[in-house]
């Protein structure tokens, strides 16, 4: 209930209560002024939440038309009272349908809403816009402290570039700012929103220039080329283009410098900024800087490398257009090609392992902010998925991979259902709280309540870089349980706390932010990782990127394996079975 108190707390819970007011007042009056004969004053008054709903739309703007979508509902059900139909009877029943569908929109609203802090800055100056959005999230940003995020040293910094972007009415650049800016709090909850059309703009533009190859590490500590052209030739419509066969350059090629400075050195300095792909785990950020590096730099870049024979040759590479589409595939072949699937399919990937996919933490919104009032016990879900798995059982099961690749999240209450089939025991879900200067306060526990039906059954848990949120709930929840092997060749996002707060800035611009604190039973906040960067979630295993693994998982043609799964399940049936 305590999330429930904040969001009516908040200017637009405090908006959608008062329409509720109003509905039940305007039904008490209704009676009264139809019996005066004031037609005109009751039309007017039916009228005026619809009036106010447009004047909040044209303040607001489309961009935020979902966020007060059941506001907007709200006002328009009092026009029901000037349907046809006089006498009691009629007036009673637009009276009941009026006030039942007002409050079940006001509770729904309270319950299920994302984001209900909301600052509209759509009509200022850049840099008005900029500065008060750095110094709302300096306010309001619900891990400040514990990040140690310095927004006015980030204002300091970002500042002259925003007023050159104002200066040149350069929508670009301004978004290039506020992408970078959201990158340094290293928090998959804060990031820009934008318009599908722009963010490929954007891409393109932060992606860098295309060489003909992109760059992964190995464990060894080698850098190697994988997404060549010509050998892969499937990202121009001329695969010679490049000429990096001529070179002796080709999937494999191990990589000792980029652009006159050494590899590791260069790798380094590679920061990953990109729309919508965010690093609060550094170790995450560090598998993907080679892919970052391999776009960076002007007309050509120098790179030394080793031959097939052995020897260190340098080439001179020239830039063909944009890195975009190779960055988009090797990025996407480093997350299991983002194939997002059915959420909660299951399937027998062989006589005895079973599958379970795991999208988003969504089963029922009602049912899901239902289980906040039970403190976490969900027995309808945790049902739904034990015939899930009784299902597969009846299949033959011995083995079960659960796959979060790419799960963008929920609610951890869901997550906590599904846990609660594999732990006998009673363990911590969350606890929803506040900070001041004191530190941090509990206000509300909540638990994983035992089940414990599959709690001997051995499981793969699969994670990668976006698995987030509340993917990374069902992560530590499941990593918890006994017989739960938590595997990836990344860890998990490292994010889990409430969505809450959303910024509109100008050209139709946003930024999203965690307003509301989740808390571990230790106090502190859920899974987040602090100003270290360092994963909190650790692998059981981690996949090992070795050269012939990486081949195999760049190779466009080969990405699927004899067995019809991708290299990184491969590798999870073949721990859970005992293969070499």
């Amino acid at each position: 209930m305590y999330l429930f108190f904040l969001a009516m707390k908040t200017p637009s819970g405090m908006l959608s209560l008062g329409i509720l007011l109003y509905a039940l007042i305007l039904a008490l009056l209704c009676p009264l002024l139809r019996k005066k004969e004031k037609q005109g004053l009751l039309r007017l008054l039916c009228v005026l939440p619809a009036i106010a709903a447009g004047i909040h739309l044209a303040v607001f703007g489309t961009l935020l038309f979902r966020n007060f979508a059941c506001l907007y509902l709200e006002a328009l059900l009092p026009l029901l009272y000037l349907l046809p139909g006089k006498g009691k009877k009629p007036l009673a029943v637009k009276s009941a349908v009026s006030l039942t569908a007002v409050f079940v929109l006001c509770v729904y609203f309270l319950f299920v809403s994302i984001n209900l802090v909301v600052h509209n800055y759509s009509r200022c100056s850049y840099v008005e816009g900029f500065r008060k959005m750095m110094d709302t999230l300096s306010k309001e940003y619900c891990l400040g402290s514990w990040k140690k995020i310095d927004c006015d040293a980030l204002l300091r910094e970002y500042l002259p570039r925003v007023e050159e972007a104002e200066k040149n009415r350069d929508k670009l650049a301004y978004a290039m700012v506020l992408n970078e800016v959201t990158y340094r709090f290293y928090d998959s909850h804060v990031y820009v929103r934008l318009s599908d059309d722009f963010e490929n703009e954007l891409r393109e533009e932060l992606s860098g220039n295309d060489y003909g190859l992109s760059m992964i590490k190995l464990d060894d500590g080698s850098v190697i080329a994988v997404c060549t052209e010509p050998d892969s030739g499937f990202l121009t419509d001329e695969p010679g283009i490049f000429g990096l066969n001529g070179l002796g350059i080709h999937d494999g090629t191990q990589i000792l410098s980029w652009d006159g400075r050494d590899i590791e050195e260069a790798i380094a300095d590679t920061e990953c900024i990109y729309p919508g792909f965010e690093f609060p785990v550094r170790s995450n950020e560090d598998v993907f800087r080679p892919v970052f590096l391999a776009g960076r730099g002007g007309e050509s870049v120098t790179v030394t490398f080793l031959d097939d024979d052995g020897n260190v040759r340098t080439a001179e590479l020239k830039e063909h257009g944009t890195y975009e589409n190779r960055l988009s595939f090797a990025r996407s072949v480093l997350l299991g090609h983002e194939a997002f699937g059915k959420n909660f399919e299951s399937f027998m990937l062989d006589e005895e392992c079973a599958y379970l996919r795991v999208t988003a933490e969504q089963y029922d919104d009602l049912l899901d902010a239902g289980a906040v009032l039970k403190n976490g016990y969900y027995p309808e879900l945790t049902e739904y998925f034990a015939n899930i798995i009784a299902g597969l059982e009846a299949q033959g099961m011995k083995y079960l991979v659960i796959d979060l690749r790419n799960n963008m999240g929920g609610s951890d209450f869901v997550a906590g259902a599904l846990a609660s089939l594999f732990t006998k025991e009673k363990l911590p879900l969350c606890c929803f709280g506040y900070e001041d200067a004191a530190g941090y306060h509990v206000k509300e526990e909540h638990y994983i309540f035992p089940d414990g039906r599959y709690s001997d059954l051995p499981v793969v848990v699969l994670v990668n870089a976006r698995c987030m949120s509340a993917g990374d709930g069902v992560a530590k929840f499941m990593g918890d349980c006994p017989g739960v092997t938590l595997m990836g060749m990344t860890a998990s996002a490292g994010v889990n706390q409430n969505n809450g707060g959303e910024i509109c800035i100008p050209d139709g611009l946003g930024i999203a932010y965690p307003a509301n604190l989740t808390l571990s039973s230790e106090r502190v906040p859920l899974i987040d990782t602090d100003d270290s960067r360092e994963n909190r979630i650790p692998l059981d295993v981690r996949i090992p990127m070795t050269k012939e693994y990486a081949l195999e998982l760049f190779d466009m043609y080969r990405h699927l394996s004899s067995e019809g799964i991708d290299p990184e399940l491969k590798y999870a049936v073949d721990q859970l079975e005992g293969h070499k």
